[in-house]
């Protein structure tokens, strides 16, 4: 099975199957995906996720986002769209408030790292809802812009959830660097450290979430269960949905 799915019309579209568990078992194949935007799926990209399956998308984009760029499968008669993002910004927008300076690399590396401390708990209804619908048979694509950040941290869950040792979860994470085309999204006057620094996967990032879960939590486990609310019913039938 190929991990990237090759689209026309977005670039960061992989499948999370494939993934050794720490007690042996894999995850499936052409069960959960991870994304970009998917308003820009041509027609034939559109029939290509058909194909795969898909019949849920989770889309973490904030409102104002998705009415920029409506889901190409807001309507369809396959794949429902749940639209999970907030709808208000916690904050403002980096990318619209962005003006050139010289510590704006580091101003935007502490914004991400922030938003990663707090995409565990902004987005627990969406990450909840997002594991009780695969631990019910769906298969589901998880997005939001560039699949990176919201996105990101949601697969990296729905992994650690599974019992894919976090070495590998993090390693999934930074194949956005592979792939992700930011197309033009950069503002003008960014320098390369800047731009590095907002539209690149890095392991800091990542960190930052799983340590605020595991400092306000104390493990993962009981964040997914007294936060996400997943019980040990559903987090059975989580991995029996998702494993080999």
């Amino acid at each position: 099975m190929d991990r990237r799915i090759e689209l026309q019309g977005v670039t960061n579209f992989r499948d999370l199957g494939g993934y050794q568990t720490d007690t042996g078992g894999t995850v499936k194949w052409r069960t959960i995906f991870r994304s970009d935007t998917l308003s820009s799926l041509t027609d034939a990209d559109v029939e290509t996720v058909c194909g795969l399956g898909v019949n849920t998308a989770v889309d973490l984009r904030y409102g104002d986002e998705r009415q920029v760029e409506p889901s190409r499968f807001l309507g369809h008669d396959q794949v429902e769209v749940l639209e999970l993002g907030l709808n208000e910004r916690p904050s403002a927008s980096f990318l619209d408030s962005f003006e050139a300076a010289p510590n704006a690399a580091e101003t935007a590396r502490s914004y991400l790292m922030e938003n990663y401390r707090n995409y565990p708990f902004l987005y627990a209804n969406a990450y909840g809802t997002l594991m009780r619908r695969l631990a019910g048979g769906d298969r589901v694509i998880v997005h939001c812009t560039a699949g990176k950040d919201r996105a990101g941290t949601a697969a990296a869950l729905v992994l650690v959830a599974l019992g894919v040792p976090r070495e590998t979860v993090f390693e999934d994470y930074l194949l956005t660097n592979n792939y992700w085309d930011r197309a033009g999204r950069e503002r003008p006057g960014m320098d390369p450290e800047t731009v590095a620094s907002i539209f690149s996967a890095r392991e800091e990032y990542l960190h930052a979430a799983f340590s605020a879960i595991e400092e306000r939590c104390g493990t993962v486990q009981i964040y997914l269960q007294d936060v996400l609310g997943l019980d040990d019913p559903t987090l059975r039938a989580l991995r029996a949905a998702c494993l080999d």
